[in-house]
């Protein structure tokens, strides 16, 4: 059974340029770590509060092999930009009902950005260069539709981070690209704004 971690967090850093740094879109949406095991899936936040039965359509996870740990954001994406206030309202769904309904007025996907765990193996302390390659193969060979891979540039974070504040995004995180995995821990390696 895999391990139920907390997510690594970044630390506030104005935007930068570095060839030791690949820059994403930082996506406003919920943080949510998904293990695929033999038994099923699971997916969870921070708190480790299980969200599992509020997104049943992320259930695609399990095209990954069992023993895989993801993290990355669930999001409700309009025009291609996150729409945090639907996705909250999504959120904060109880009843079975409602939620099994919810994918037609709030459709998600899970932007994946990390690899912690594939096919039993633990990534935790490989650079992030090697876990994000694994991931990007992983994301293309499922090629579904609410698993999207979270790409990014190496190098020039500057003019990413304006174009991605023009585009109606919320900013960027920056990953040191020979960065471990440090469940749980703010750490200089993983910087936002």
């Amino acid at each position: 059974m895999l391990p139920t971690l907390e997510p690594m967090l970044a630390l506030p850093s104005p935007p930068f340029d570095s060839a030791q740094y690949s820059f994403e879109i930082k996506r406003d949406g919920v943080r949510a770590l998904a293990a695929v095991e033999a038994t099923g899936w699971r997916l969870w936040g921070r708190g480790l509060s299980d969200y599992t039965p509020r997104y049943p359509e992320l259930q695609v996870v399990r095209g990954w092999p069992a023993g895989t740990l993801l993290d990355g954001e669930v999001v409700a994406l309009r025009g291609g930009v996150a729409d945090l206030a639907a996705l909250l309202r999504r959120h904060a769904l109880a009843d079975p009902w409602r939620i099994g309904q919810a994918w037609r007025w709030c459709p998600v996907v899970y932007v994946v950005f990390d690899l912690l765990y594939h096919a039993g193996r633990c990534w935790l302390h490989e650079p992030l260069e090697q876990r994000r390659q694994l991931l990007a193969e992983g994301c293309a060979a499922l090629d579904v539709p609410q698993l999207v891979y979270s790409a990014g540039v190496v190098g020039a974070g500057q003019a990413f981070y304006k174009a991605v504040l023009a585009a109606g995004h919320e900013g960027v995180v920056a990953k040191r690209l020979e960065s471990a995995y440090r469940p749980g821990q703010r750490s200089p390696a993983w910087r936002k704004r």
